[in-house]
């Protein structure tokens, strides 16, 4: 029996001009999280990675605790079906239009306008909108550079095929990803709805840990979005 931890990146720069980046606190709940882990003399056999920007400052944060130690962890594995939904990309696509069919949306909007204290909140509730949306398959995306909802499903599930062909007897597993890769492999693993899968992917908190366990080919869930290692202060969605 092996154990997965599935570890979402620390929080990412919402609302600014490159999201893919983590914030100040992103970077001290990433150096918590690893400080939790050695205080609690968790190791790794292997680590997996996802390639976007977030993922690996994550991870850098992660292993500050683990150097001031002097614990050596494996070399990481790059892998890019670790990588988040790409419905971000798709809503900036496809706003003006989204805005226009949706009456909710356009008072979100409006909103917005008319108390700017309400930017961060609204756009939220603006996204969550969009990704119900996006689930369903309503606006599949017809631009080259964006990925679809059913090809990101897609890509989730190889990845996972390919990490569990790596897996030795007894080892303990670092998956170091995002809120709706996270949400895609342990919606597989219950075998709940797609659009189950995507209301999982906003319960997720940054750099919360779900443990997996993987025994004669089968996953199975042991454990859902702990952030022991968090303060109060600390604790975030987005």
């Amino acid at each position: 029996m092996s154990k997965i931890y599935l570890i979402r990146h620390g929080q990412a720069s919402f609302l600014a001009e490159d999201y893919d980046n983590l914030s100040e606190k992103g970077i001290l709940q990433s150096e918590a999280l690893g400080a939790y882990f050695v205080k609690n003399n968790i190791h790794f056999d292997k680590i997996f990675i996802g390639k976007l920007k977030r993922h690996q400052q994550t991870f850098d944060g992660f292993i500050h605790a683990f150097s001031n130690n002097g614990i050596e962890l494996p070399k990481p594995i790059y892998l890019e079906e670790l990588n988040e939904h790409q419905a971000l990309d798709a809503l900036t696509f496809y706003y003006e239009d989204f805005i226009n069919q949706y009456d909710y949306a356009k008072k979100l909007l409006a909103e917005i306008h008319e108390n700017q204290n309400l930017k961060q909140k609204n756009s939220i509730l603006i996204f969550e909108l969009f990704l119900k949306a996006y689930v369903s398959g309503k606006y599949a995306v017809n631009h080259r550079t964006i990925q679809s909802w059913l090809d990101f499903r897609t890509q989730t599930k190889k990845g996972v095929t390919n990490i569990l062909k790596q897996i030795g007897k007894r080892e303990t597993i670092g998956i170091f990803t995002s809120g709706g890769t996270k949400s895609s492999i342990i919606g597989d693993t219950l075998a709940i709805s797609e659009e189950k899968i995507s209301e999982l992917n906003l319960s997720f908190r940054n750099t919360s840990f779900s443990q997996l366990i993987y025994s004669k080919n089968k996953l199975n869930i042991l454990s859902l979005n702990e952030t022991p290692h968090l303060s109060k202060e600390l604790i975030t969605f987005v």
